[in-house]
């Protein structure tokens, strides 16, 4: 290590640099007494795999090993002095796994291990002087666990090595008893599990679930321990909670044992990564700690985790994606990827590293780094009753009504852990079907925050909405969310949804998403659709609130007039249901309808801890099929309504025409208005017109069945219903808008 110097954490050299390109996903490996670095550079929409070398004067001898389709989740190994590579790379909506070796400074050709609808997470191991690649092989059927030997001149036979119909993210290591031990996460039961196999010279066991909790699991790691290994994993829950937890694993008299999970640490959050690294006596586990520190312990010889150290840099700018190599003696080595925190920051992350002992992390550790409140993740205080109509009643308020579609409900606003929330990309659209028990779902992580979403991140979102997308059970349309005041401006932020699979992302530092003038072009082209939400929202450094100087009528055709951060249809109100956050006077949804915008109203979570359909609103939607096309239609011809969460049922009609219609009448003719509500309790019932109540019914019970004339007015006017019931559920009809002739 003569030939560098490594500052000692919390400093750590920057060895990317993030005016030029953003660099994530990073990695170590010691090649013939050299660290080599490897990470994924994006730019130009473009995502490579490049290696350097960490010298002097900072990282050298730096190359481009990838091939020529955009790469994700870059791993390597040095192994009997050969550095190797894996990733999975996508080209024009096609999969692989490629795997390349240096050895002796000399690059091999690019192996393509497999093909498939999609290719992901792969992992490198050694077990009995063998190299072996186990990665995710995923379709519309299901998700299995892949692993081949690797050898210089071509790879193994390919092997199924998980039994449930499910699995993703598989890791491995070899034990300290000799043995190939593989953990996975596998999603059964309506619940993601941790789940491991080993393999001795017996052959394969049977799959043993090592999490206990009714909670989630994410990302586990497995590292060698004396006699057997250690698996480390994360969980979450809906109150917005998480643990890191560790089991020990072994064989004894044959069979595949593990002990109780330890619970290493608790917290309310929404954002982890992990990375775990062992050597024979030592155990290193590192994660990120509401995404702007890497916290770091470590273990002796099967003892108890030491306290947690900081180990990343003492800001509060994004710490993310750490991985770990370790040295000689008690040095340990921690790639990671650096990110700018909110405001108007440049969106590129940059890899950094750093290097401590377990000394550093025993002098370092202070336990009550991981006992402060994040308000922002704090769970909103009331209780998150889910009350619905039963299929029957609802399906019978409808007919009656003389609706011959459907009356879904879904939740378009959330994040994933491909942003800045928590969970992996699969569980966001599996979690829709558990306790909310959506019909449709939508995933928007943020373009550029903490860092641009890549193309091949892009690309993993398109397919896997494609996969998870199934007709009359649930819905997935493609999105995103453009976040421009996160980079230079303060536009407000909108969530784009496409059609169909053929959209593309426009972030907003691309020439095609700079402004809202250049989003709202771009988005024609593929007949997408956006939608402004929180739309007052103050977050005090930057405005994340609408700039209503900027609307496109052709693309901008609904609103979010309530989300998990606060009611949004006007100034004044407030919501149990929210976190009632500071707002901006003169950008609510009555300002925006005040200057004669025509959009209809949604409601949505913007659940970055897998909360999605319970935290915050949702949204119903009337329409003619249970696919994309149809909720999509139903979306941008506004037949939809907004409720706090309650499956409140909202019917309103004007001269016969849905909520969202546009009617011309000629002056002096009223105009007649049906009205039908079927609350989950008792409700209130207001007619608004250009922002003002003008009728309210009290019907004392769950039901209110009206009709109304209004003619009183010549002049173009904006009708919506608002519903409010004694436990503060509340609903929004999209509004109907009458013009005079």
């Amino acid at each position: 290590m003569s030939q560098y110097h490594i500052l000692t954490a919390p400093e750590g050299c920057m060895v990317t640099d993030d005016y030029a390109f953003s660099a994530q996903f990073p990695g170590a490996v010691m090649d013939n007494g050299s660290l080599r670095i490897h990470y994924q550079k994006f730019l130009n929409q473009h995502d490579t795999l490049e290696t350097g070398v960490l010298g002097a004067d900072g990282l050298e001898e730096r190359e481009t090993i990838s091939g020529e389709g955009d790469v994700l989740y870059p791993v390597s190994i040095s192994y009997q002095g050969v550095a190797w590579y894996a990733w999975s790379e996508t080209d024009h909506g096609a999969w692989k796994i490629c795997v390349r070796f240096v050895k002796n400074s000399r690059w091999s050709e690019i192996m393509t291990i497999d093909r498939g609808a999609v290719t992901l997470y792969p992992a490198l191991c050694v077990w009995k002087d063998t190299l072996y690649l186990l990665w995710t092989s995923q379709s519309a059927n299901g998700a299995t666990t892949l692993m081949c030997a690797l050898h210089e001149d071509c790879a193994g036979k390919i092997e199924k090595i998980s039994e449930a119909m499910e699995t993703y993210r598989a890791n491995a290591c070899e034990g300290g008893d000799g043995n190939l031990y593989v953990t996975y996460e596998a999603y059964y039961g309506g619940a993601y599990h941790t789940l491991c196999r080993v393999r001795t010279d017996a052959g394969w066991s049977k799959e043993v679930q090592l999490d206990s909790t009714d909670e989630w699991t994410c990302q586990p790691r497995v590292i060698a321990a004396a006699d057997g290994a250690t698996v480390c994993w994360y969980t979450f829950g809906y109150e917005a909670n998480f643990a890191v937890c560790s089991a020990d694993i072994s064989v004894q008299n044959g069979k595949l044992t593990a002990e109780a999970p330890v619970t290493i640490t608790r917290s309310v959050g929404w954002y982890m990564d992990l990375a775990a690294a062992s050597k024979p006596g030592l155990q290193v586990l590192a994660y990120s700690w509401g995404r702007d520190y890497i916290n770091v312990r470590f273990r002796k010889d099967g003892g108890k985790w030491s306290e947690p150290a900081l180990m990343s840099y003492e800001d509060i700018h994004f710490a993310v994606h750490p991985s770990l190599l370790l040295g000689e003696g008690d040095t340990i080595l921690m790639p990671w990827q650096f990110a700018h925190r909110n405001g108007h920051f440049g969106r590129n992350a940059s890899v950094v590293i750093t290097q401590f002992t377990t000394q550093d992390i025993t002098r370092c550790g202070d336990v009550s780094r991981e006992t402060a409140d994040n308000n922002f993740c704090i769970p909103i205080a009331a209780e998150k009753h889910l009350d619905a109509h039963d299929e029957k009643e609802k399906a019978a308020w409808l007919q009656k009504n003389g609706y011959a579609c459907k009356l879904l409900f879904g939740d378009i606003h959330g994040q994933s852990g491909i942003s800045d929330g928590m969970g992996s990309i699969d569980q966001y659209y599996r979690r829709s079907l558990a306790k909310a028990n959506l019909q449709f779902s939508c995933l928007t992580d943020h373009d550029c925050y903490p860092d641009w979403i890549s193309q091949s991140e892009w690309e993993l979102m398109r397919t896997t909405a494609h996969l998870m997308n199934k007709d009359n059970e649930l819905t997935c349309l493609l999105s995103f969310e453009w976040t421009p005041n996160e980079y230079q401006y303060d536009f407000g932020h909108k969530n784009i949804y496409y059609r169909d699979d053929n959209g593309d992302i426009f972030r907003s530092g691309d020439k095609g998403g700079l402004t809202p003038t250049d989003l709202y072009a771009s988005l024609k082209k593929y007949k997408g659709m956006c939608i402004p939400h929180h739309p007052a929202a103050d977050w005090g450094s930057v405005s994340a609130a609408t700039d209503w100087s900027f609307h496109d009528e052709q693309v901008e055709r609904l609103v979010e007039i309530m989300s998990r951060h606060a009611p949004y249809e006007d100034f004044e109100s407030t919501s149990k249901y929210t976190k009632n956050i500071k707002k901006m006077p003169h950008h609510s949804v009555q300002d925006a309808l005040a200057r004669g915008y025509r959009m209809g109203f949604t409601a949505g979570s913007d659940s970055h801890q897998m909360e999605h359909g319970v935290e915050g609103g949702i949204v119903a939607v009337y329409t003619e099929t249970h696919d994309r096309e149809g909720i999509w239609d139903a979306m941008y011809d506004r037949h939809t309504y907004a409720t706090t969460g309650a499956r409140i049922l909202v019917s309103f009609r004007a001269e016969g025409h849905m909520m969202g219609s546009e009617l011309t009448m000629e002056r002096g003719n009223c105009v007649h208005f049906n009205i039908s509500v079927f609350g989950t309790k008792t409700v209130k019932v207001e007619l608004i017109r250009n922002n003002t109540v003008m009728k309210t019914w009290t019907p004392n019970s769950a039901h209110c069945d009206a009709h109304f004339e209004d003619v009183g007015i010549d002049e173009t006017a904006c009708y919506y219903l608002r519903v409010t019931q004694p436990d503060e559920h509340m609903a929004w009809s999209s509004p109907i808008w009458i013009d005079r002739c």
